[in-house]
């Protein structure tokens, strides 16, 4: 069924959003401008939470992407040493350490890639300054004992502009990013090869393959400016629209004067996502065991902008966690419900705070409306994530759609999807 999205709510969210983006400016991961606005939410919250928590974690923020412009200096690195290193047959003690020291330097480049982006795991974290961060949570209780609960939830920090999303889209950030990762993993295969080799002279192949390898240097250059650090975007879209959209849940039911007899409505508005969904991890950490105690789902939104390309994600971390398949039929489902078609994402390379839960085996999904092939300029991670590029439309669909998929689960719980699922 649709429900009543009236200006009102729709008002609501797009006040709030402004309110957040003009009074706490620069909300990177463990600033103090990202805890302010999370106490002024969690104090928002309280006029119609029926409890609201604020709880401090600490992280390593600058770990995330902070490995890019390291990874690329090893790369490097290995490259000079295959070209300056002597044969064996030379100085047989200077070229094996040589030898092996190409070698480990991409490797831990890769794994720098591997764990940090690909599983967003804290990997070299300890590198970084540790900094604190804070997660708000806040819940509205059903009339009677809780049975279930449902979780919906934003992140309240922003990132830096990344360089080419800005300059040239998808066209421009496709080949730096994979033009990059290929460098990393071709200094790598080159350099053992060679050391298995017995590090032969660097004449015909050898010397072949070592100018290719000064040919994908420019991508370890680029790179390195993958991240703006001068501009932190104002994250009106990404992620206070999904802030928004989920303290809107809670507030429609108390304004209705609306309680589920056995469901528990709750909204998690992270920290830190930008910085490897840090916060959430945290949380799901921390509350494990009384997330399990009920069924609980988490319906993760992020980026609620693009009404035509509001989707559902059942895998992220760029494929390699999988989030439950069956809480997104059951948001899709919703959008049946409400007349908006659901698609399920397609592969991006990227997370959202779903993934962090599923890591812990909590029960969750993505859902988000934005474009998986930007053009230059587009708002997402760039200085034009701003109030203007708000789309008060799609908050309201995408409220309607939260609040369905509430009910649905409130009637039947997850049993009837886990069936159809086998």
């Amino acid at each position: 069924m649709k429900h009543d999205i009236h200006d009102g709510l729709v008002t609501y969210m797009v006040d709030g959003v402004t309110e957040i983006v003009d009074k706490f400016k620069n909300r990177a991961p463990g600033t103090k401008s990202e805890r302010d606005a999370q106490d002024f939410q969690a104090e928002k919250l309280k006029a119609f939470a029926d409890s609201v928590v604020v709880e401090d974690f600490t992280e390593h923020p600058a770990a995330f992407m902070g490995f890019i412009p390291l990874a690329a200096l090893f790369t490097i690195a290995s490259f000079m040493l295959y070209w300056w290193n002597p044969g064996a047959e030379g100085r047989p003690s200077v070229a094996w350490t040589f030898g092996i020291l190409a070698v480990l330097l991409p490797l831990f480049a890769v794994l720098m890639f591997l764990f940090e982006f690909l599983l967003y795991r804290d990997f070299v974290d300890f590198l970084f300054p540790k900094k604190q961060s804070k997660n708000v949570y806040a819940t509205y209780k059903p009339t009677g004992e809780v049975q279930r609960r449902i979780i919906f939830g934003g992140h309240t920090d922003v990132a830096n502009e990344w360089t080419y999303q800005w300059l040239g889209g998808a066209k421009a950030l496709g080949p730096v990013i994979v033009g990059a990762v290929g460098t990393i993993f071709y200094a790598f295969v080159l350099n053992t090869l060679r050391l298995i080799k017995g590090l032969p002279d660097i004449n015909g192949g050898w010397k072949t393959a070592g100018i290719v390898a000064i040919c994908t240097i420019p991508f370890a250059i680029a790179i390195m400016f993958f991240i703006n650090y001068k501009i932190l975007v104002d994250g009106a879209n990404d992620n206070l629209s999904a802030n928004f959209v989920s303290a809107a849940v809670i507030k429609d039911l108390h304004d209705r004067g609306v309680r589920f007899e056995n469901t528990e409505v709750a909204v998690l508005l992270s920290g830190s996502e930008e910085a490897g969904l840090r916060g959430a991890k945290a949380f799901a950490k921390r509350h494990h065991k009384e997330l399990k105690e009920v069924e609980t789902i988490f319906i993760s939104l992020d980026t609620m902008t693009d009404t035509d390309q509001l989707m559902v994600y059942n895998r992220g971390c760029t494929g390699m966690v999988k989030d439950d398949y069956a809480v997104a039929d059951l948001l899709q489902q919703a959008g049946e419900n409400v007349g908006k078609e659901l698609p399920i994402a397609g592969l991006y390379p990227g997370a959202v705070d779903a993934e962090a839960f599923s890591m812990y085996g909590l029960r969750s999904c993505g859902f988000c409306g934005l474009r998986h092939d930007p053009p230059a300029k587009y708002f997402y991670h760039t200085r034009n994530d701003d109030v203007a590029h708000l789309n008060p439309e799609c908050l309201a669909v995408s409220l309607d759609i939260c609040l369905e998929a509430a009910e649905i689960f409130d009637a039947t719980g997850m049993a009837p999807f886990d069936a159809a699922r086998g």
